[in-house]
């Protein structure tokens, strides 16, 4: 990795380090999920980033891929299972990072600490050379040795320059790849654990959207077709909320119909058991690893 890539990959690191401090601060019992989620955009921006995706705030059961519309009320509530997932861009590079919190009680301390202690046996264990199975193995270890359950649905993955998803997977079980992780790759690896049976449903209602189509052709009328070209210009393929579009609700709708936007599917533990979560982004050195957030 050039000098100005390190750089770019480092600060976009500071700034999700330096939100997880000041979130954390945030979560207690009334705060409203729309403030919490707001402060940490706005704060990406004003530290010199820009969201990779819009704050993930996910209580109890819901797993992933929720933030709060525009008209959300909802607060915090005292032994509530809050996960926030966050994530900065800088110059096109990324770092995604994740934990939880639990609100005004510690029913959940050993989920939480578990959860922390996978991930930091699966960092533990990164160097060229491992597969992925092998990290998800390390992962699901120490989730059956506390006598939880992973979400095996759900993955870590590797990011490139303007590219969140890399195309590579880490699992949080041994799903028996073979493929090898590699000195410079760029890896967020997030394990989630549950004392629920670890399947997921998915639902719609989460408020997070990705244009997928660029071509007007896929939009119908002068509102629709000017949505899509800002939204290919704003946001790439990156994440989105309504919450950043103002009252725009019906041309997303339209193009959501037309398939040129895809809505994430709301992801809820089965058994409505809570999930805890946790994440880093590290790059792949020659003997190990550095960890940027």
């Amino acid at each position: 990795m050039a000098a100005d890539e390190l750089k770019a990959c480092l600060k976009a690191g500071e700034i999700v380090r330096s939100l997880k401090c000041s979130a954390t601060a945030k979560i207690r019992a009334g705060a409203r999920l729309i403030d919490l989620a707001t402060f940490v955009e706005e704060e990406t921006v004003r530290m010199g980033g820009r969201p990779a995706f819009p704050c993930n705030i996910s209580v109890n059961a819901i797993a992933s891929h929720y933030t709060p519309s525009p008209g959300c009320s909802r607060t915090l509530e005292n032994g509530d299972v809050v996960k926030i997932d966050l994530g900065a861009i800088v110059d096109g590079y990324i770092a995604d990072s994740a934990f939880t919190a639990e609100v005004g009680t510690s029913a959940h301390r050993d989920l939480i600490d578990s959860t922390n202690s996978a991930l930091s046996a699966a960092i533990e264990i990164v160097r060229p050379g491992v597969t992925t199975s092998e990290i998800g193995r390390a992962i699901n270890a120490v989730a059956s040795s506390r006598g939880l359950r992973v979400l095996r649905d759900l993955y870590g993955h590797n990011m490139s320059r303007n590219c969140l998803h890399g195309g590579l997977t880490i699992p949080n079980y041994d799903d028996g790849s073979a493929r090898k992780i590699r000195e410079g790759d760029i890896l967020a690896i997030e394990p989630f654990l549950t004392p629920g049976s670890g399947e997921i449903s998915r639902n719609p209602g989460g408020n997070i959207f990705q244009a997928i189509r660029r071509d007007a052709f896929y939009a119908t009328g002068a509102e629709e077709k000017e949505l899509l070209r800002r939204l290919n210009r704003d946001y790439g393929g990156f994440p989105f909320t309504s919450r950043w579009l103002g009252a725009e609700t019906g041309a997303l709708q339209g193009l959501i119909r037309s398939a040129a936007v895809r809505e994430y599917p709301l992801l809820i533990e089965k058994d409505g058991e809570p999930v805890a979560q946790a994440e880093h982004t590290l790059i792949v050195t020659r003997d190990g690893c550095k960890i940027i957030t």
